[in-house]
């Protein structure tokens, strides 16, 4: 057999015919157009395109950058038009192909890889550009890119097409340099329809593209002037106009707020002069939310636990955070509210946003935060890198960059942010709107007809006796668990103040029930034969009647009461709904803004409302939230188990 001896070649010009460099091609534009999944991608291409273009004409005498935005609801079309340098003949002839970029050796611009545009002609089936300057113009037209890229017909490529139709636009028209661009959406497209964010006017959309696009600008601002156009489903337009643009600050949209820095500089000054660092003067009390901005010296020197390594890599990329830091989930919703996004969609929310280029890039990450994690989603924190890159799409960075941010954001939430969250108002809760209430008091009324209706009776005496032993074999290791013992302990006639009317795992809240008062020695209290019973001044509420059986209530179970507060935390519930927890034990995060008082010491029987209850649950400044059983020590004080009484005092403490 004859050995064949090839020289020295490229493989990349191997290229046998037209047809393989054309499915290379194509298998290229399928890869980027892969990567661009985001509803926001074209906002971002067409926003960061038009201002780098205008940043090039910085520092030109008497220039003024300006940039306008066009959302079109009604013919589903995103328009971006600038007076920025326009493009050049043989750019404009190229950009459209993948890998292509006329930016690598310009610092300070923001695209850089040449797949943004790219992703526009082919992610879209209809694109139009128009540019001009002192060297060159031309109007031309692109159809059905993403018709074409989607299949696998090499053939029939779609066209840039001369455009002899009008401009349109009296921005662009008035200026003698710079490029509009236009995508429309449809069926195949990302976004399909800009009707489906639910934004209806230019305010709101000038909030979400602050957040979503580089009109979120960190480390310098653009002295571009921006106006947002949205032209809605009837033809009505609105326009806002944005100059000296930045990412959406908390302080922007909350009615009162705080710097970080002012507060953390106050407490520092009362605790040298030796004088209360707790007693807030009115300006740093009660606040919506709390705001800051730190460079790399700042984040070292504020949060005192980042190791050595974590210090080098925050100067390496010179980290830059925004941030903001809310007392409810409330303040989120209620920005979606104003701005009328679609339920589901955020305006801004709790997580880590990374950012670099100068603006945001990719989606939120969760906040790693180990105990009441329920604060993970209550604060925004923008996180810039410099001398970083993300892959195509401008979606993903190195796992050591997203695990750097994370530790940052974790020991910013547990160390300085933790201190100054005094000054945020107490959450209750879910805000106590009248929908709610509605809702909760018509699970009330159904359940009360339903115990009417179908009452459940069981007659046979032989049944229900004492036996001197509980059918759960283990000590609760999760809720489901502590749910079931507590049943257990009511049939057994261990709790004797209860009734059991519903419980519900798809409504908010887990339970309803009763409370009974009774006079007789089944729930008088006894130290040794009742001693979760109640005294005699408890049941002086009843005069002449011998029991009291109270309108439904409230209930909820949680294996540590810490379960309860990280629902409080995120909104879920609302604590002044609640009348009742169930819980194995207490938890310890809990203690942050709540405590607990113990009626199972001797001498506190006496505060007992009713039978079977263990503890009541105080803010912190005293006031009282609901009526706790926490199993665990109920269990310890039947038993006279060692460490009861330590136990209890720790909660006064």
């Amino acid at each position: 057999m004859d050995t064949v001896f090839l020289g020295n070649f490229d493989p990349l010009e191997n290229s046998d015919t037209q047809e393989a460099a054309l499915s290379a091609k194509k298998r290229m534009i399928k890869n980027v157009l892969d990567c661009y999944v985001g509803w926001f991608d074209p906002f971002c291409e067409l926003i960061q395109n038009a201002l780098d273009a205008v940043d090039k004409l910085e520092g030109l005498a008497g220039y003024e950058p300006k940039i306008q935005i066009i959302i079109n609801i009604k013919e589903n079309s995103i328009t971006v038009v600038d007076n920025g340098v326009g493009f050049k003949q043989e750019e404009f002839k190229s950009f459209l192909a993948p890998n292509y970029s006329f930016k690598d050796k310009e610092k300070n611009l923001r695209g850089r890889k040449g797949v943004g545009a790219t992703y526009l002609a082919y992610g879209f089936n209809y694109l139009r550009v128009i540019t001009k300057n002192e060297h060159f113009s031309a109007k031309f037209i692109m159809k059905n890119g993403r018709k074409w890229a989607s299949g696998d017909d090499l053939d029939n490529r779609p066209q840039m097409e001369v455009d002899d139709s009008p401009i349109d636009n009296s921005f662009f028209d008035e200026e003698m340099h710079g490029t509009l661009m236009t995508v429309k959406c449809d069926s195949y497209s990302t976004p399909g329809s800009l009707s489906w964010i639910s934004l209806k006017d230019a305010r709101g959309w000038a909030k979400v593209l602050r957040v979503q696009t580089a009109l979120g600008q960190i480390i310098r601002e653009s002295k571009a002037q921006v106006t947002i156009m949205c032209i809605d489903t009837e033809g009505n337009s609105t326009v806002e106009n944005i100059h000296g643009f930045k990412y959406l600050m908390i302080n922007e949209v909350v009615n009162k707020s705080a710097n970080v820095d002012d507060i953390l500089k106050w407490r520092d000054e009362q605790f040298k002069n030796g004088k209360d660092t707790n007693s807030l003067p009115n300006k740093f009390k009660n606040l919506d939310g709390i705001y800051g901005q730190w460079n790399s010296d700042n984040i070292i020197e504020k949060i005192s636990t980042l190791d050595d390594d974590e210090k080098s890599a925050i100067k390496k990329f010179n980290i830059t955070a925004m941030f903001g830091y809310v007392y409810s989930l409330n303040i989120w919703e209620a920005i979606d509210r104003d701005c009328g996004i679609r339920k589901g969609q955020h305006i801004l929310y709790g997580g880590i946003q990374m950012a670099v280029n100068n603006m945001p890039q990719g989606d939120l990450i969760q906040i790693p935060l180990t105990k009441n994690i329920g604060r993970q989603k209550q604060a925004n924190i923008l996180l810039h890198f410099e001398n970083c890159n993300v892959d195509m799409g401008r979606k993903g960075f190195e796992k050591g960059v997203v695990d750097l941010a994370k530790n940052i954001s974790r020991k910013m939430m547990d160390g300085p942010l933790r201190v100054v969250k005094s000054s945020l108002k107490s959450n209750s809760g879910a805000a106590p709107d009248i929908v709610r209430e509605m809702q909760l008091n018509q699970w009330k009324q159904e359940m009360e007809k339903h115990q009417q209706d179908s009452p459940l009776i069981i007659n046979n005496p032989h049944f229900f006796n004492p036996i001197n032993e509980v059918a759960v074999l283990s000590t609760p290791t999760r809720e489901q668990d502590v749910i079931a013992l507590f049943n257990q302990l009511i049939a057994g006639g261990v709790i004797r103040g209860i009734r059991i009317m519903a419980t519900n795992e798809r409504s908010t809240y887990d339970g309803l029930f009763r409370i009974v008062i009774r006079k007789d020695e089944l729930h008088r209290y006894d130290a040794i034969k009742n001693p979760l019973g109640i005294v005699e001044s408890v049941t002086e509420i009843l005069k002449d009647q011998e029991e009291y059986i109270s309108e439904p209530k409230v209930s909820e179970y949680k294996y540590s009461i810490d379960g309860l507060v990280e629902d409080l935390d995120d909104g879920t519930k609302n604590i002044s709904d609640i009348d009742l927890v169930v819980a194995w034990e207490a938890g310890n995060q809990y203690k942050e803004n709540y405590c607990l008082g113990s009626r199972l010491l001797d001498g506190e029987e006496s505060l007992r409302q009713y039978h079977g209850v263990t503890h009541d649950l105080f803010t912190s400044d005293g006031q009282h939230v609901c009526f706790v059983i926490l199993l665990k020590d109920l269990i310890m004080k039947l038993n006279s188990d060692a460490g009861f009484v330590e136990l209890q005092e720790s909660y006064e403490q």
